[in-house]
C-alpha cells in the first residue's frame, strides 16, 4: 500500500494523528540508556532489595514509574534527574536496622556516580552505614541531597563544600561526628539539617542566604555566633539539645524572616532584654530548660493565635508562669555569661538595674560554686586514676565503640551533671560513728526495707535532718581498688527530681583471709508521702489539682531523663511504680528506688552483660533489674502508667486494666467533640484546660503502647508535658485562676 505522506492527509486526519506522533516521539526521548537502567538494578541489589524497589527487573520502564511516597524516579532528556527512595529501616538506637556487613557505602556512591545528571538524590531510612565517601561530589548538578535517618558515621567529607549547585542538604538522624566543612562557598544553599548527629564543638561556617538551619541534638558548644543576626532570610533556626552557653543574641528574635526559633535544652544564661522586639512573622519560640533569669520581653509574655512561646525550666520571673526554678539554680552558671555590648540594644539605661542585680548574683554564685568545686576536689584527691571502662553498645553498627573514660567525665553529660547538682547539699563522706548514731546502731525498729536491693534504715543526722541509709556489700567479682572511682560516679546521682544520694561510708572487716567490704549510701528521706497517697487520701487529694499533677509527672520525666543520660550505659529498667514517686513539702516529685550504675561483667572483651559492683548483704538474687535491651522503653511504659493514674485517678493494675483504660481514653479522644471530662478524675474537674489534658492523654497512650518500638523517647515525652503545661498556663491566665503550685 505504501506510506502516506502528510501532504495527502486531510486536515482532520492530521489533527488525529499528530498527538499520537508526539507521544511516540516523547516516549523515545524518555527511553533510558541501557547503562542507567543497569545502574538502577545494581542499586537495587546494593540496597538489599528494599520494599520500594520490589518488582524491578530488566523489563521495567523506570521513567514511567508512578511516583509514590516511597519512590520517585524522574527523567529528562533520557537521563535520570531525580531519585527518591524511602525505606523501612529508620535509624533507631533501640532496634538497629542497618544493612548487612556486606554493604559498602563506597560501592554505593561509585554506582550512583553513573547517574551524573541527578539534581535530586534522596536515600532515606535505608539502613545505609559507614563513612560518607568523598566521591559524593561527583554530581555536578545536584541541588537536593537527603541521606537522613541512616547510620552514616565519621566526618562529613570536605568535598561537599565544592558542590556549588547544592540548595538543600539534609543529613539528620545519622552518627556523623567532628566539624562540618566550610559551607560558605555554597551560596545557593537554603536548607541545612544535620540534627541528631554528634557534630561539634565548633559552630559551622555558613553563607548568609540560609533559610532553614537545624543543628538540634548535637554537641555544639560555646556561644551562639553573633553573626547569625545577619542571616536576614533565615526562617527556621533550631539549636536545641546542644551545649550552647552565654547570652542569646537579642537581635535573633527580630530577624525579618524568622518564624521558628528553638533554643531549648542548652545552658544559655543571662537575661533577654525587656526592650527586645519580635519579628513580625515570628510564630514559635522555645527557650525551655536553660539558665535564663529576669523577665521576658513584652512580645513574648503571652501566647496568642499567632505566636507560641515556651519558657519553662529556667529561672524566669514571669507572672502566671509555672515550672520555673529558683534563682539559685541558674546563678551558679551565670558567672560564665558575658553581658552583651551596650551598643547592641537601644535604651540600655533601662536595663542598668537588672544588670546590677544579675552582677550581684553572679558574684555570689561564683563564690558558692568555687567553694563547691574546692570541697569536691578535696574529697576526691585520693581517688585512683585508673579508669573504669564502660561500654556503650553502638546500636547502629556491628562494630563496638570503645569508651575508656568514666561516665562522670564524659563530655555529653558534664553540663547536665553540673546543673543537676546546683542548689543541692554537697556530697560528703560519712564516718561509721555518724551512721551508728543516726540509726541507733542500726536498730531493727529503724529498718524500712530488707530486700534484694539491700537493707534500708531511716536515721537522723546531728543537724536534725532525716536520711535513708542503704546497706550493701562489694560484689566479690569486682576489685576493691575500683570502688573509690565507682563511688565518685555514685556522687553524681544528685538531681532535684531524685531522692538524691548525699554521701557514703565504707566499712571493711576481715574474717581470716576473707575481707568483706560494706558500703552505706546515705540518701534524702522524703516525709510527705507518695504520689499515689496524694491521689487517694482525701486530705491530700485536694492539694493535687491538675496543675500540680502535671508538675509532678513532669518532674518524674525530668528525673528519668537524668537517669537515662547520667552514665554510659544509662540507668534504665528502674522500679518506677507510682508508690516509688515521693512528694516533698513543696509537692516536688522525687524518684526513689532507682537503680545504681552497672559495669561490664567482662571488661576485656565486653561480652557477658552488666552487673552492679554493690549487692545485697544477704546475697539475694536481684533478678534482671539491670536489663539494658528494653530498659529505656520499660521506663517509658511505667511513666505512662503514672500518667494514666494522675489523669483518671484510677490505678491501671493488671495488663487487662491497662487495656481497659487505654480503650476508654482512645474512645474519649475520637468522640466528636472529644469527651475528656467524663474520664478525668472528678477531683481535677474544672481545674484543667481541655487541650492540656488532651495532650497528656495522647502522650500517655503512646507511652503504654504494646510495641516498645512505638513508645516515644523521654525527650519527646518531656516536650509534650511542657507543651501541655504551657497550654494550662495560658488557660489559667485567661480564666484569672489563682492556683498555688
Amino acid at each position: 500500500m505504501g506510506f502516506l505522506s502528510l501532504s495527502k492527509l486531510t486536515s482532520s486526519t492530521a489533527l488525529l494523528l499528530l498527538p499520537l506522533l508526539f507521544f511516540f516521539l516523547a516516549s523515545d526521548a524518555q527511553q533510558l540508556p541501557n547503562s542507567q537502567s543497569k545502574t538502577l538494578l545494581r542499586l537495587q541489589r546494593l540496597l538489599e532489595n528494599p520494599p520500594a524497589l520490589a518488582g524491578w527487573s530488566r523489563a521495567t520502564d523506570f521513567c514511567s514509574l508512578p511516583p509514590s511516597p516511597s519512590l520517585t524516579v524522574t527523567c529528562s532528556a533520557g537521563r535520570i534527574v531525580e531519585l527518591v527512595i524511602v525505606g523501612d529501616r529508620p535509624a533507631s538506637p533501640g532496634a538497629p536496622n542497618a544493612l548487612s556487613p556486606a554493604f559498602s557505602s563506597d560501592s554505593l556512591f561509585t554506582t550512583m556516580s553513573r547517574l551524573p545528571s541527578l539534581t535530586t538524590l534522596s536515600l532515606v531510612a535505608l539502613g545505609l552505614w559507614g563513612p560518607l565517601p568523598a566521591k559524593v561530589d561527583r554530581f555536578p548538578s545536584l541541588k537536593v541531597l537527603n541521606l537522613s535517618s541512616n547510620y552514616f558515621t565519621g566526618a562529613i567529607p570536605m568535598e561537599i563544600s565544592t558542590m556549588s549547585s547544592l540548595q538543600n542538604l539534609v543529613l539528620s538522624g545519622n552518627s556523623f561526628n567532628g566539624s562540618l566543612p566550610d559551607l560558605k562557598p555554597l551560596a545557593a544553599l537554603v536548607e541545612l539539617d544535620v540534627g541528631g548527629n554528634r557534630l561539634g564543638p565548633e559552630f559551622p561556617s555558613l553563607s548568609t542566604g540560609i533559610v532553614s538551619l537545624v543543628l538540634r541534638n548535637n554537641r555544639y558548644r560555646g556561644k551562639i555566633p553573633a553573626n547569625l543576626t545577619a542571616f536576614h532570610q533565615l526562617q527556621k533556626l533550631d539549636l536545641s539539645s546542644n551545649r550552647l552557653s552565654g547570652w542569646i543574641p537579642p537581635l535573633l528574635f527580630s530577624l525579618p524572616s524568622i518564624h521558628h526559633l528553638d533554643l531549648s535544652d542548652n545552658t544559655l544564661t543571662g537575661q533577654i532584654p525587656s526592650n527586645v522586639s519580635c519579628g513580625s512573622v515570628l510564630g514559635f519560640v522555645d527557650v525551655t530548660n536553660n539558665l535564663l533569669v529576669g523577665g521576658l520581653p513584652s512580645c513574648m509574655r503571652s501566647n496568642s493565635s499567632n505566636r507560641m512561646v515556651l519558657s519553662s525550666g529556667n529561672c524566669l520571673d514571669v507572672g502566671g508562669m509555672r515550672f520555673q526554678h529558683p534563682n539559685a539554680y541558674c546563678n551558679g552558671a551565670a558567672f560564665a555569661a558575658i553581658l552583651p555590648p551596650a551598643n547592641k540594644i537601644s535604651g540600655s539605661k533601662s536595663n542598668v538595674g537588672a544588670i546590677l542585680g544579675i552582677s550581684g548574683g553572679v558574684v555570689v554564685g561564683a563564690a558558692l560554686l568555687g567553694l563547691l568545686v574546692f570541697l569536691v576536689f578535696r574529697s576526691s584527691r585520693t581517688v585512683e586514676s585508673k579508669a573504669i571502662v564502660l561500654y556503650k553498645p553502638e546500636a547502629a553498627k556491628s562494630l563496638p565503640q570503645d569508651t575508656t573514660k568514666t561516665p562522670a567525665d564524659a563530655r555529653h553529660m558534664s553540663e547536665a551533671v553540673r546543673i543537676g547538682t546546683l542548689g543541692l547539699i554537697p556530697y560528703r563522706v560519712f564516718s561509721m560513728e555518724e551512721l551508728q548514731q543516726a540509726t541507733n546502731s542500726f536498730n531493727p525498729s529503724n529498718l524500712i526495707e530488707d530486700s534484694a536491693r539491700g537493707q534500708f534504715y531511716k536515721g537522723w543526722l546531728q543537724d536534725g535532718s532525716m536520711v535513708t541509709v542503704r546497706r550493701l556489700k562489694l560484689n566479690p567479682r569486682f576489685s576493691p581498688q575500683n570502688l573509690p572511682q565507682y563511688l565518685d560516679l555514685i556522687s553524681k546521682f544528685r538531681h532535684h527530681h531524685l531522692a538524691s544520694i548525699l554521701g557514703h561510708c565504707i566499712d571493711s572487716s576481715q574474717d581470716g583471709i576473707n575481707i568483706t567490704t560494706i558500703v552505706f549510701l546515705v540518701s534524702e528521706y522524703i516525709t510527705n508521702g507518695t504520689l499515689r497517697s496524694h491521689l487517694t487520701e482525701w486530705r491530700k487529694r485536694e492539694m493535687l489539682k491538675w496543675p500540680q499533677r502535671l508538675a509532678a509527672v513532669t518532674g518524674v520525666a525530668r528525673g528519668i531523663q537524668f537517669l537515662h543520660s547520667v552514665t554510659v550505659p544509662g540507668i534504665v529498667g528502674n522500679d518506677l511504680n507510682i508508690e516509688n514517686v515521693l512528694l516533698d513539702k513543696t509537692l516536688t516529685a522525687k524518684i526513689s528506688n532507682y537503680n545504681l550504675p552497672v559495669l561490664p561483667k567482662n571488661k576485656n572483651n565486653k561480652i557477658g552483660g552488666y552487673e552492679s559492683p554493690l549487692i545485697a548483704v544477704e546475697d539475694r538474687d536481684p533478678g534482671s533489674i539491670y536489663g539494658l535491651e528494653h530498659g529505656e522503653k520499660d521506663d517509658i511504659y511505667q511513666l505512662g502508667l503514672i500518667l494514666l493514674e494522675i489523669i483518671t485517678g484510677k490505678p491501671a493494675g493488671s495488663k487487662s486494666g491497662v487495656d481497659f483504660l487505654r480503650s476508654q481514653l482512645q474512645k474519649s479522644l475520637t468522640d466528636s467533640p472529644p469527651d475528656l471530662r467524663g474520664i478525668a478524675d472528678p477531683t481535677i474537674r474544672g481545674t484543667f484546660a481541655v487541650d492540656s489534658l488532651r495532650t497528656a492523654v495522647e502522650i500517655s497512650l503512646n507511652c503504654v503502647s504494646g510495641d516498645p518500638n512505638q513508645r516515644p523517647s523521654i525527650d519527646d515525652v518531656l516536650w509534650n508535658l511542657q507543651y501541655s503545661a504551657q497550654i494550662q498556663d495560658g488557660w489559667a491566665s485567661s480564666e484569672s485562676l489563682s492556683i498555688q503550685v
